[in-house]
């Protein structure tokens, strides 16, 4: 994640100075690669000290969403309802 932010960071940084190729539309594809880390995936029986995968799947998509927000994306696209849910929020708290 540290990675990413800062590859978006300074891809924003870069549309800020000019450079036309960096002022496209970013675009992240949230839900499918945070579904894929190990911290959504993982059974409750793998790592019961995360808490339950009902809850933290959908908390995991949510704060990698925000974070990309932060970082400069445009347009984020998810999976879970509830995640979109808590992103809605916190975007609207933003406004």
């Amino acid at each position: 994640m540290e990675y990413t932010y800062s590859i978006q960071e300074r891809e924003r940084l870069a549309a800020l100075t000019g450079d036309k190729m960096m002022s496209m539309p970013v675009i992240c594809d949230v839900g499918r690669e945070a579904w894929r880390s190990k911290e959504a995936k993982s059974g409750d029986s793998e790592v019961p000290q995360w808490g339950p995968r009902e809850e933290r799947g959908p908390l995991w998509e949510a704060i990698t969403a925000v974070s990309l927000l932060q970082s400069g994306v445009d347009i984020i696209r998810m999976q879970h309802p509830r995640a979109v849910a808590t992103v809605k929020k916190c975007i609207d708290r933003l406004y």
